[in-house]
């Protein structure tokens, strides 16, 4: 009996020992991952590629401009592609691209692996391109694309005396500032009676494309001043309302321009009740505004009407008259004739060539003589106040004014450099 009950209490002892070790021990929790890593494969950098998507990674690459009178079978043969090859190209880009069409100045680029060209990119204008690849089975793939445009901040200010243009071009910018600035402001500024030591400031961007300049982009604010009065312009876009307000949300855009030229022309005889005729000699009013501009010049409409009057009426020469409104009709004379299309009853639309400048009637030049009416009494073009269009909503103005004073504050850092050009 004392046997059985040793065997039974070793065995006892043994399940508890078993037991005991077989639990496995608690682990402490921790926030903390524990992460086992065995092989670490290091992934490669992605190899450079070039604003046209090659990889430019040891392949040699030429950059070159169309010459004169040079095809795409003289350029490529330059670069020892087949004639086979070319051909190749010809025949299975017909119809999508038309090679045919390179203008001198054109830049071109080919890639080369070793001696052996296998791609060639054709940069149609500024911004676009065509790319054409090719393999040693002369099989052709093309796609067009656009190439990016990085935009960069700039700004400028100048004092005028002797043209809006000479003065953008004394700061190094483009020319196409000027145009910019003269549609901006051409509602309330009429900038063929420019006055020496009016000025301008502008901050805007200018345009590049693979690192060459292309253009200048939005004027994202300009101020001009001109008979002692200042102007202010800030352009707004809310992807539902575009375009160039003033500071309480007024358009700048008005039903008439100013001046029915696109470009500077000279104001040589003005508003006047009582002016000496150079021709008639003796003294009459002269109700208009003149432009002494040479034979051809075109005059465009200062804003939508309709043609009510075209065709040649004595002492005025060739006259076109546009009613605008109930209120607003201009006339404008002496014109060596009518764009095409210019008839009585014909709706034009504002910047919309009319006619063109000569001397016809009485007239001791070429010269266009422009006339407002207010209710069908002539008024004096250059100092009357002419209506907006439609303002910004209420909703959008606390929008703008944040606008405002952020280019306010950036208009006032510009500094003027007084009589920047030789004053005459």
């Amino acid at each position: 009996m004392r046997k059985v009950l040793l065997s039974v209490i070793a065995v006892f002892l043994t399940i508890v020992v078993i037991a005991f070790y077989d639990v496995k021990p608690e682990v402490e929790e921790s926030d903390e991952a524990i992460i086992s890593i065995h092989n670490l494969v290091e992934i490669p950098p992605h190899p450079p590629r070039d604003n046209y998507g090659f990889v430019i990674d040891g392949i040699h690459v030429v950059d070159d401009r169309i010459r004169r009178d040079e095809s795409l079978y003289i350029i490529l043969r330059r670069h020892n592609v087949s004639p086979q090859t070319i051909y190749a190209i010809q025949q299975q880009t017909r119809g999508a691209v038309n090679l045919n069409r390179f203008i001198p100045g054109q830049r071109y680029r080919v890639y080369k692996s070793g001696d052996d060209a296998f791609a060639f990119v054709w940069r149609q204008s500024l911004t676009q391109y065509v790319t054409i690849k090719w393999d040693s089975d002369n099989v052709v793939t093309h796609e067009s694309g656009r190439v990016a445009v990085e935009h960069r901040q700039a700004q400028t200010a100048s004092t005028i005396s002797t043209s809006l243009y000479d003065a953008v071009q004394a700061e190094g910018a483009s020319q196409r500032l000027g145009v910019e600035l003269a549609d901006i402001f051409g509602w309330e500024v009429d900038f063929f009676a420019l006055r020496r030591g009016d000025h301008f400031k502008a901050i805007y961007e200018n345009l590049y494309a693979d690192g060459e300049y292309i253009g200048i982009g939005d004027i994202k604010a300009a101020e001009f001043q001109h008979r002692n009065r200042t102007y202010r312009a800030y352009f707004f876009d809310n992807g539902e309302r575009r375009g160039y307000f003033d500071e309480n949300g007024n358009s700048l855009q008005k039903e008439l321009l100013k001046a029915p030229f696109r470009y500077n022309q000279r104001v040589s005889s003005g508003f006047s009740r009582n002016r000496f005729h150079p021709i008639l000699q003796q003294n009459r009013p002269h109700y208009g505004t003149d432009y002494a501009a040479p034979t051809g010049t075109p005059v465009i409409a200062v804003g939508d009407g309709v043609v009510t009057e075209a065709a040649r009426r004595g002492g005025n020469g060739n006259i076109v008259q546009i009613r605008h409104n109930s209120t607003y009709k201009t006339a404008y004379l002496h014109l060596n004739g009518f764009a095409p299309g210019i008839r009585p009853g014909v709706r034009v639309e504002q910047g919309q060539v009319i006619g063109y400048v000569g001397q016809t009637g009485l007239a001791t030049g070429p010269h266009l003589c422009y006339r407002l009416y207010v209710n069908d009494r002539p008024v004096n073009s250059v100092t009357v106040d002419l209506p907006a269009s439609e303002s910004l909503d209420d909703k959008y103005l606390p929008k703008l004014m944040e606008l405002v004073e952020e280019m306010d504050r950036r208009l006032e850092l510009l500094r003027l450099e007084e009589d920047n050009l030789a004053l005459n």
